[in-house]
């Protein structure tokens, strides 16, 4: 009967062994998963970071082109107005001259 319950004892702690063995295993496999988990956060940050930063330089640079076509079509606007207010002012004082001659 002893050597039953010598069995039993060392059965049971075997079993307390194993379920050390098992809560210690699981230890490691949650801190392995929060580890993985907190790299993987870490590049979904920084890949939406480089997204965010290139959405932002393709419109940057979209305004410039932008800002670029309407600075040239005002200075186009700008030299035919010169253009044509040069040649109104020519017909003015032409205009002037044959007032003045009495013609």
């Amino acid at each position: 009967m002893e050597d039953v319950i010598k069995r039993i004892v060392d059965a049971e702690k075997e079993a307390e062994a194993r379920i050390e063995g098992a809560k210690a295993e699981a230890k490691k496999i949650i801190e392995k998963a929060k580890s993985e988990a907190k790299l993987i956060e870490e590049e979904i940050i920084e890949k939406a970071r480089a997204e965010g930063e290139e959405l932002v330089e393709k419109a940057r640079k979209e305004g410039e082109e932008e800002a670029r076509k309407i600075t040239e079509a005002g200075e186009k606007e700008i030299e035919e107005m010169k253009v044509k207010a040069t040649q109104n002012f020519e017909k003015a004082v032409s205009a002037a001259v044959q007032l003045v001659r009495g013609s």
